[in-house]
């Protein structure tokens, strides 16, 4: 604690003295990268802060000194307290509880489009952190939180900020610039709220609906909290406030129970049951939705869960439409989002009205199925053709010199002759004569074949089912090696996504042929590498990737058609795409 006070001393000796200067212009976003941050939790009885001071922002986080004190004295007392608490309208204290020197913490950052050159991070590596408790009593309607103030009202440093309520996320990334004002819900901390509107966070409803329909699927996910599913169903959990794993998986069979039975679904004139259901686990905080897995324990009172309900289908459908049957207590309306190969539609169900159809309006639409490859392999010979040409017309006046007269033979000669020297001098003028082949001669070809097989892959990973997948499959891969091939398929180029997502491919790019190997008997073993650009998401979580492979494919012709005999992924690399996971995604 000395070394740290004398630190301090010595940093605020010289910042102190530098003049007072204009407050940062703060940007709309971007606030996970503020030179200081501020992470504020209220809990039932008291308000705790934890800051991240940037060094040479310091002194604007100092209170003020007594009165007639040393301006330098009790420094690591006076740390951060210059952010000030009130709880209706009368001021915390604060109590520092923990204060030292350390690195900065790196936060997700939200995808932003960049402009010009990069802005160099003039933030200090080091921060001072401070932790601080403000205790109040009795349960306030409304908390102030008020950031360092010049003495015009504006802010003396960038605030980057986060407010959660009793572990309920109440803000994605904002900037405290001014005097806010929190309305706590204490019956339930999802309804807490500021009274400035930018102060929130993406995720504003406790229960949210998307609908996916794709070409082999139709998917319904559903966000929910347990509190909610409480109210739907009686969990038996009587008067528990953490669950543990085999609770929770309790919980999650009877929410996939309730939610199959719930909201029917008509596709196309008829009924449908889910065939595939699974409920998961979630957490909403600043870097979006998270799969949260299996843990240990669970706090029932903020619990989420997330469940996606499965409807494969052979093709698009024309129509679908939902009845809504589960209300929570305190919602009257339902976010719904529907996403087609078109794009996606945000809507609406409220108690008055609690249906929502969709209608496929897509004009220019087929659906994808596999094809046989047929991509023809075609092998280049240089033939001289003048030369060919002139012999064979050098023959012909020579037959017509056989024939002739024995006075006209010479003649006949002498042109025969000519015509054979004119077609020497030409023999080094050469044409391309292409002709099919039964393998594959050159990288060019097996350039075509790879990008015909690899799109069939990603076709049949559309596939849901295993049978259907199997019939995908027979149209490029040989029955006898479809086993071989459908296993490393699943093990090489399924990407799984955060969200816990079956990514699809969007677009194969950048293929190279490194090396072909042909057999005599017209089978091809190929080396290549491509990109795919892949996305998938759930519960309106969208997340893109590109994955760089690089695999062995053996290729055997049959029929006028190429199949493939043989897999092998060498290598799947998963790069970025333009957008990353964090943020207010």
């Amino acid at each position: 604690m000395i070394l740290f006070r004398y630190f301090i001393f010595l940093t605020a000796i010289n910042l102190l003295i530098i003049p007072a200067s204009l407050a940062d212009l703060l940007r709309a976003n971007g606030a996970e990268t503020a030179r200081n941050f501020a992470e504020i939790s209220v809990q039932e009885d008291r308000v705790q802060i934890t800051l991240e001071i940037d060094l040479k922002d310091m002194p604007a986080f100092l209170s003020e000194a007594p009165e007639g004190a040393d301006p330098a004295a009790d420094l690591s007392e006076r740390v951060g307290k210059a952010l000030l608490v009130s709880a209706d309208g009368l001021n915390l204290l604060p109590e520092t509880q923990q204060i030292e020197v350390r690195q900065r913490k790196t936060r997700a950052t939200s995808y932003r489009p960049s402009y010009g050159l990069a802005q160099q991070d003039e933030r200090s590596p080091q921060v001072v952190f401070v932790a601080l408790e403000y205790s109040f009593e009795q349960r306030p309607s409304a908390i102030t939180f008020t950031p360092p103030l010049d003495p015009d009202g504006m802010p003396s440093a960038p605030i980057g900020v986060i407010f959660d309520h009793q572990g309920v996320a109440v803000t994605d990334y904002r900037y405290l610039s001014r005097p806010e004002v929190f309305h706590p819900n204490w019956d339930d901390p999802w309804y807490s709220r500021f009274e400035n509107p930018n102060l929130t966070r993406h995720h504003k409803s406790a229960l949210m609906s998307f609908i996916s329909v794709e070409p082999r699927e139709v998917r319904h996910e559903v966000i929910f909290r347990l509190r909610d599913l409480e109210g739907w169903t009686d969990l038996g959990l009587g008067e528990m406030t953490s669950l543990d794993a085999e609770l929770m998986a309790q919980v999650k069979t009877r929410a996939i129970e309730l939610f199959s039975e719930s909201n029917p679904m008509v596709i196309d004139g008829t009924p449908v049951k889910p065939v595939v259901a699974r409920a998961d686990q979630l957490s909403l905080g600043v870097d979006g939705l998270k799969l949260l897995g299996t843990p240990d324990q669970t706090d029932r009172a903020t619990a989420m869960l997330g469940i996606i309900l499965s409807y494969p289908r052979d093709a698009l459908p024309e129509n679908l439409s939902l009845s809504w049957t589960l209300f929570a207590e305190d919602t009257d309306a339902i976010p719904v989002q529907i996403t087609d190969p078109a794009g996606a539609v945000p809507g609406q169900i409220t108690r008055g009205s609690p249906e929502i159809s969709w209608t496929n309006y897509i004009v220019d639409w087929s659906d994808p199925v596999t094809q046989p490859v047929t991509v023809s392999a075609i092998t280049s010979y240089k033939v001289p053709a003048y030369s060919i040409g002139l012999l064979a017309f050098a023959l012909l006046i020579a037959a017509l010199g056989v024939r002739a007269g024995s006075g006209r033979r010479k003649v006949w000669g002498v042109a025969a002759v000519s015509v054979c020297v004119i077609s020497g001098v030409l023999k080094s003028n050469t044409v391309d004569l292409d002709l099919p082949t039964k393998s594959i001669p050159n990288k060019e070809a097996g350039s075509n074949i790879v990008h015909a097989m690899v799109e069939n892959v990603a076709v049949a990973q559309l596939e849901t089912q295993k049978p259907e997948f199997a019939t995908a499959l027979s149209k490029f891969v040989l029955p006898k090696h479809s086993t071989e091939v459908e296993a490393e398929i699943r093990r090489g180029m399924t990407v799984a996504l955060p969200s816990g997502a079956k990514a699809q491919v969007r677009e194969v790019a950048n293929l190279t042929v490194e090396d072909v190997e042909a057999n005599a008997d017209g089978n091809a073993q190929v080396l290549a590498r491509w990109d795919a650009s892949v996305s998938g998401g759930h519960w309106g979580h969208m997340h893109q990737r590109v994955v760089s492979y690089r695999a062995l494919l053996d290729f055997e012709p049959k029929e006028g058609a190429w199949y493939l005999s043989g897999l092998t992924v060498l290598a799947a690399r998963m790069n970025t795409y333009p957008s990353s996971q964090g943020g207010n995604s």
